[in-house]
């Protein structure tokens, strides 16, 4: 790898997906992804010592990380901001928060022709839905439904009306074939970070948490 361009560590954790990334630039990269469920606190720190291991940097290299932040699993969440945090702690180096269904859009729009609509569905409750639109452009993509939170019940009338014709998605809704993808890679997330971010990493460490997007409550049957 170039030793002129510091690298940076992607971390995606907010789903099923596990995946780390040494990043320098889009032709110089490591890229490591697992895909199996809760096997994040198992694997998150030796998948990062492989990638760096791998890509032939030392965590004293790192200009900072990038980290997925979320909507997403409550506990795949912190187990990723747990290990962003103390490598950044370790290292004194910051942290930057990367939009994890822009990062998604962002990389499947690479791969659908410009004009192409787009809808990415994450699992939120038993009845309700993340969701985010989007158009694929020459250039990335469009938001055309910003991220929010839907009932499930209201999925089938918002893809008809709104003309999507690619749904990512871990939701199933009845006859609608979906792509079982939810979650960007690492990859991903470093890319968006250097091209729509600006690598502008936060240094307050501290302050750095998570994008839940809603209030988790405990529900008794």
């Amino acid at each position: 790898m170039n030793k002129n361009n510091p690298p940076v560590l992607a971390i995606e954790t907010t789903g099923t997906l596990c995946s780390v990334c040494v990043y320098r630039s889009d032709s110089e990269y490591f890229n490591l992804s697992l895909m199996k469920e809760k096997v994040h606190s198992k694997k998150i720190l030796s998948l990062v010592e492989f990638a760096m291991s791998e890509a032939g940097v030392e965590y004293s290299e790192l200009k900072g990380i990038c980290i997925s932040e979320g909507p997403g699993s409550f506990t795949g969440l912190r187990l990723g901001f747990a290990a962003a945090k103390g490598i950044a702690f370790g290292q004194n180096i910051g942290i930057l928060k990367v939009p994890t269904f822009k990062s998604l859009a962002y990389e499947v729009s690479e791969n659908m022709p410009a004009g192409t609509r787009g809808l990415i569905l994450t699992k939120a409750a038993l009845e309700e839905s993340y969701l985010l639109g989007f158009e694929s452009t020459t250039d990335g993509f469009s938001e055309l439904l910003p991220l929010q939170l839907v009932m499930n019940n209201d999925l089938h009338k918002l893809i008809e009306d709104g003309g999507y014709e690619k749904i990512y998605s871990n939701v199933k809704i009845d006859g609608k074939p979906g792509i079982e993808k939810s979650s960007p890679e690492a990859l991903s997330i470093a890319k968006y970070a250097a091209k729509k971010l600006n690598f502008a990493f936060d240094f307050e460490i501290d302050f750095v948490e998570p994008y839940y997007f809603k209030n988790f409550q405990v529900k008794v049957k």
